[in-house]
């Protein structure tokens, strides 16, 4: 990046129209396999349970909004997990999302192919931003296409364009963010910065925080470059960011409620760069080594082009021709060798590298500025070109030889030998007075096509069965629907649906993993939800009853582990499960109708379930609540509730003052064989998988009609030492089995820092006992290492269905009649004998208001992760209404923002005339 003077404006028709046509013939060679071979960009994994189905569910509300916009838009959905807020939920992946409203041109059968066409779209939006961008910056002709094709089909773009589409986005964004700040420093408008700060804060506000420090960055640097006086900084300082505060205030519709749904969210920031000071060795001898392949490790996606080996050693011997990207090239080099910029780019939680987005960007303008002067480097600058071959070319070859020949590392060196021997061959025939016009042009032509042939080849390895074969992560074209509907071989369409006088939830088993946002596909009420914003006053819950299934974007799911009062107090009435799961369903749910075939599901049902809303007067303080184990803390919620003593006067109100039945089974433990597992000082030595831990029970009488669980604390663990470079993977399973019941908890590793949360405690529930005949649990540890152990208890609950149904009509005597069930309105009518708290299964938040008698009642929060009001003896006719948290002001906020853009606007034309 020379220093450059305001330019004229260029026409820039020409290079567009060649940029379609070469990208057209890209995207056909890289994807033709794709329709030869019948496959869709869908990912089984998030692509599958996240990105298409919500997509597909935020169109239809929109759709449904515009044919019947009397009805208003949709706030609240109760098929998002246990009922959830829809911006905070979606707008990680869609709400903000532009290319997502175009979705709107086709019809909900056309679905699969709008999104399809949008991600090609959205590629294609990435090379226009460069080029507008790389204009601004003086590149031009076919200088400019080569930049594009490095920075539009880096590994960054063929990565996400099947894992993560709307991770796309902030590559159009940032080249039109730099060609904001570049206006702004020429004394230009600054109305396009303010508009694409509006667009990047409305899309992703978890990229937005990202885009705003490399914005800094690039600014500072470029001011410097750029040679503006020091003392003029805070001039342009002030108008780049009231015009920022401008963009940022236009976006407050969508950007204020998502920001509060994830202020009160699930996550966790955990330690600061995980406890890391540097990374794994591993992870650096990756670093050098991904820099030309498809590959990454903690997000730090590099893979490009191999022409970049050539641009890489001009660096240091041409800097004033690259301007400031050098400087900002070794800045970003520092951030990507310490966990502690990678933590602080990441919200200050785990150290992923997601904002590497930003370097295919400076090397794409560097690689440009190396075509535009491909005549004129002289002896030395070639000599440093080729020595940057030798060094990456070596690293390539070393790797080689210290593992299986690869395509993938020698194609990206062969390209770029030939660009710079193409280079070499024609200096030396211009030093001889030999360089003609049509030789000019052959070598014009070889270095563009080298470099799309290679980011073409590079894209193939990734996906195709001759490399990487990630397509075979990929679900087969128009299969995605059918699949949702078949999940339960559609045995669920024989429950009825939900109304106002049957209100229910549909729930799975432990083994049900693969469930999680389906119930948004059937339109059902149900439990499980997959998504990066879930409700924290849910996961607080699940916490509490220590749900072995627990993740921190999946707080409730796979059946609460198949907890019988858990399923019931949520007004689980039926579960739909495979037929090979029927063990593992709780207590008192009877199978009342069974699919047949290879994908056999069966539906049960209990008469146990909870009233979804119920009067009860039997209260026990947070604090006390958390003195009892996750066993009696289930216990206890069939009889009262918890709250906060803060939000309700317990002392009004009945405090719990009897016993719990829970009771703590004697056992012994040893192991099976201790050459595969030994005890020692409170720690499992693990010398081999197969190893087992034997709880023997002294009295198998003590666990008959009861629920057994077995409550391991203390846990950690510390793998064998790996005998290479390669760091050791620190998730592990452990595995409890019990009368032909077999549950596994998995703790995650230390660098899944989206998902890491450390399980000092494990609760496994091995279901109701009638007349147990074994008196032995067994326990395994999946992986060799070091466990800390510092307990195990045996719990039982035993089962007085006489009791339990007593409790049951308890509850259905004083439960809300309800007259209005909606997503965002609920009303009925309660008649109690004595103050109470109206306890439901609503999940907390403060968008959910009530009304007593046409008054507002302040809601609290009850049982961790529900709202309850307070209710006066008698009749009570009561109405709850739910609006987005923010948005009212955030539309307010964004309002003012487009009166200061149009003022601004206006303001500026007329300074011009």
């Amino acid at each position: 990046m020379e220093q450059i003077q305001r330019s004229t404006k260029k026409n820039t028709s020409k290079e567009i129209l060649w940029y379609s046509l070469l990208f057209l013939i890209t995207m056909a060679s890289i994807y033709g396999y794709f329709m030869v071979s019948g496959t869709s960009f869908i990912w089984e994994s998030d692509g599958f349970t996240q990105h298409y189905l919500l997509f597909k569910d935020y169109v239809g509300m929109w759709q449904e909004f515009i044919q019947h916009p009397s009805g208003g838009f949709q706030n609240w959905d109760w098929t998002i997990g246990l009922g959830a807020d829809v911006i905070s939920s979606y707008g990680y992946y869609v709400v903000g999302d532009p290319f997502v409203y175009l979705g709107l041109l086709f019809p909900q059968s056309m679905m699969e192919f709008a999104f399809h066409f949008l991600i090609v779209l959205r590629i294609y939006c990435i090379g226009l931003a460069f080029m507008f961008y790389a204009r601004k910056m003086n590149v031009s002709g076919a200088g400019l296409l080569v930049g594009t094709f490095v920075y539009t089909f880096s590994h960054y773009v063929t990565l996400n364009a099947t894992r993560h589409p709307f991770f796309l986005m902030p590559m159009i964004f940032f080249p039109l963010l730099c060609l904001g700040v570049e206006k702004i420093l020429r004394k230009e408008s600054a109305l396009l910065f303010a508009a694409v700060v509006c667009v990047g804060a409305t899309s992703n506000f978890y990229f937005f925080y990202k885009l705003t420090i490399l914005i800094f960055i690039y600014a500072i640097f470029r001011y410097f470059e750029l040679g503006i006086p020091l003392k003029k900084i805070w001039k342009y300082f002030w108008k780049a960011l009231s015009h920022y505060l401008i963009g940022v205030c236009m976006s407050a519709v969508v950007l204020f409620p998502v920001i509060w749904g994830f202020l009160q969210s699930s996550r966790e920031p955990g330690t600061f760069a995980s406890g890391m000071t540097v990374y794994p060795l591993q992870y650096y001898i990756n670093l050098l080594a991904n820099i030309f392949i498809s590959e990454s490790y903690l997000w730090t996606v590099l893979g490009f082009a191999g022409i970049v080996m050539l641009v890489i050693p001009l660096f240091f011997v041409r800097r004033k021709v690259f301007g400031a990207i050098p400087y900002m090239m070794a800045l970003f080099l520092v951030m990507l060798l310490f966990p502690a910029f990678g933590s602080v780019m990441n919200g200050l939680s785990g150290p992923y590298n997601r904002w590497t987005f930003v370097i295919p960007l400076l090397l794409g303008i560097a690689v440009a500025r190396l075509y535009q002067y491909r005549f004129d480097w002289n002896k030395k600058d070639r000599l440093a070109m080729f020595v940057g071959w030798l060094f990456f070319g070596g690293i390539a070859l070393g790797q080689q030889i210290l593992s299986d020949f690869s395509w993938a590392r020698t194609v990206p060196v062969i390209a770029a030998f030939l660009v710079w021997a193409l280079l070499e061959l024609t200096a030396r025939r211009k030093e001889k007075g030999k360089l003609t016009n049509g030789w000019g042009k052959v070598v014009s032509a070889v270095i563009l096509l080298s470099v799309i042939g290679n980011v073409i080849f590079n894209a193939q390895e990734y996906y195709y069965p001759m490399g990487q074969n990630k397509v075979a992560a990929l679900l087969p074209y128009g299969t995605a629907n059918d699949q949702y509907e078949q999940i339960f071989d559609e045995i669920e369409k024989e429950i009825p649906p939900v109304s106002k006088d049957d209100i229910f939830r549909i729930g799975n088993t432990a083994k049900d993993n693969h469930i999680r946002n389906h119930m948004v596909y059937l339109e059902r009420m149900g439990m499980n939800s997959y998504l990066s914003i879930t409700n924290g006053s849910v996961a607080q819950f699940a916490r509490q009853l220590e749900l072995g299934s627990f993740q921190l974007i999946q707080p409730v799911r796979n059946g609460m582990d198949d907890r019988r009062i858990a399923n019931h107090m949520l007004g689980v009435r039926y579960i739909v499960t495979e037929v090979s799961n029927e063990k593992y369903l709780p207590y008192g749910y009877e199978v009342i109708s069974r699919s047949e075939g290879e994908n056999a599901h069966l539906i049960a049902e209990t008469d146990q379930s909870y009233p979804f809303a119920y009067a009860n007067s039997v209260v026990m303080d947070n604090e006390e609540f958390e003195k009892l184990n996750p066993v009696e803390k289930e216990e206890f919620l069939s009889i009262g509730f918890t709250a906060a003593a803060d939000e309700a006067d317990i002392n009004q109100l009945d405090s719990f003052d009897s016993s719990l039945s829970t009771k703590e089974i004697e056992h012994t433990v040893r192991s099976e064989d201790e050459n595969k597992l030994t005890i020692e000082n409170g720690q499992v030595l693990v010398q081999d998988s197969d190893g087992k831990l034997l709880i023997e029970l002294e009295d198998v009488r003590d666990i008959q009609q009861s629920e057994v669980y077995v409550h391991l604390k203390g846990m950690d663990f510390e793998p064998n030492p790996s005998k290479t470079y390669h760091r050791v993977n620190t998730s592990f399973n452990t595995k409890v089995a019990f009368n032909g019941r077999t549950k596994t908890i998995h703790q995650s590793d230390k660098q899944s820092f989206s998902s890491y949360i450390h399980r000092k405690k494990m609760l496994f529930n091995l279901g109701y006992q009638a007349e147990s005949e074994s008196s032995t649990i067994t326990v395994q540890f999946e992986k060799p290492g070091t466990y800390d152990l510092e307990d195990i208890t045996i719990c039982a609950l035993p089962v007085d269905e006489e009791s339990y149904n007593e409790k049951v009509a308890e509850k259905s005597a004083h439960q809300l009649d309800v007259t209005t069930f909606e997503n965002e309105s609920i009303e009925g009518t309660i008649t109690q004998e004595e103050d109470a708290v109206l306890v439901t299964s609503i999940p907390y938040s403060v968008g959910w208001s009530a009304e007593v008698n046409g008054e507002e009642v302040e809601t609290i929060k009850v049982n961790y992760g529900f709202i309850g009001i307070p209710l006066k003896a008698g009749t009570s006719q009561v109405a709850f209404s739910y609006e987005t948290p923010f948005l009212k002001i955030g539309f307010v906020v964004s309002l003012i923002g487009v009166v200061l853009f149009a003022v601004e606007s206006v303001r500026r034309k007329k300074n011009k005339k």
